[in-house]
């Protein structure tokens, strides 16, 4: 058992600083991203010769770490280069896969089938790497998309009044104030609104009650938000769903309640976004690519008798 756990800890140590994934389209694989370059070879003062580390008491010249660093996937070169024990954790790991091969159990199922499954996996990252690097977009089919798709590139420039609970605190602090419950805040914001309806100055209120002290000390101006932003769903939506001088209805987020004021709609130059579109084509052509292929593939089902929910999920049967 503690062969077990000491193993998953090294997997976890390696598997942690792995890279987050392209989003695609549900359905569709991800074309990653081109593998990044093996490591630059140790410092040129370390000759390949030298003796740089000793492990399992063998010592091991900068030429051969290299070859061992180089034979790890990217995001872990940089990992091992800098931190020894790190890379003291891949030889235990070769180690460990050298007496799994002894006992023959990459022959045996269910392992057989899992490294079988991780095999198609790289293949298939790596096919739509290789393929993604080959895919062309000439600047006229970048300048086309601009034009084509405006709604794209607006961004707003908007005011905000923020308005925070915290059930949990509702009640006075040590410096005496007092943090308002959830009903509390939406009653609140909801007054608020009603006064900018009235005729009352955004500004003037995002002043004197907003709870997000920067933009609050500029009269509640928040900056830009476009479609690629960062913000959550729910205010990029309530954002888009505006006219210019007009406000949100309250916008609930975890710890409080927004009020957003478009106060200019403006279109984001070209010369701002043509990298984006640059990469959106790219990422387009890719996934028409393996809808094609998808589509090659749809089943057809002769016998809904087989694909019945079972009771489990099916386990293969190991051949003794």
């Amino acid at each position: 058992m503690k062969l077990v756990v000491i193993a998953i800890a090294f997997s976890a140590l390696l598997c942690g600083q792995t890279p987050p994934q392209p989003k695609v389209p549900p359905g569709t694989p991800a074309a990653s991203p081109a593998p990044a370059p093996a490591p630059a070879p140790a410092p040129a003062t370390v000759a390949p010769d030298a003796v740089v580390a000793e492990i399992d008491g063998k010592k091991y010249t900068a030429a051969e770490l290299d070859k061992v660093i180089v034979s790890l996937p990217p995001q872990f070169q940089q990992a091992a280069r800098m931190q020894p024990q790190t890379l003291g954790t891949v030889f235990v790991m070769k180690r460990l896969v050298d007496e799994a091969e002894k006992l023959g159990l990459d022959k045996q199922t269910p392992y057989k089938e899992q490294i079988e499954y991780n095999r198609m996996q790289s293949l298939t990252q790596a096919y739509l790497a290789t393929y993604s690097t080959h895919v062309s977009v000439n600047p006229d089919e970048q300048q086309q998309y601009y034009k084509n798709n405006p709604e794209k590139f607006k961004q707003a420039k908007v005011r905000v009044i923020y308005i925070s609970f915290n059930p949990a605190l509702a009640k006075p602090s040590a410096d005496g104030k007092r943090f308002l419950t959830e009903q509390e805040a939406k009653a609140k914001i909801d007054e608020l609104r009603q006064q900018i309806a009235a005729g009352a100055d955004f500004g003037k209120l995002a002043r004197e009650n907003s709870e997000d002290k920067t933009s609050a000390a500029k009269d509640g101006e928040f900056g830009t938000i476009k479609h690629s932003s960062s913000y959550p769903e729910p205010v990029k939506a309530a954002v888009f769903a505006l006219k210019q001088g007009e406000v949100s209805q309250p916008v609930k987020q975890p710890n409080g309640f927004y009020l957003i004021r478009v106060d200019e709609w403006i279109t984001q130059p070209y010369s701002e976004v043509d990298s984006e579109i640059y990469q959106q084509l790219k990422q387009d052509r890719v996934n028409e690519h393996i809808k094609k292929i998808q589509a090659q593939y749809q089943v057809k089902v002769e016998n809904p008798a087989y694909f019945a929910a079972p009771a489990g999920p099916p386990q293969l049967q190991q051949v003794r």
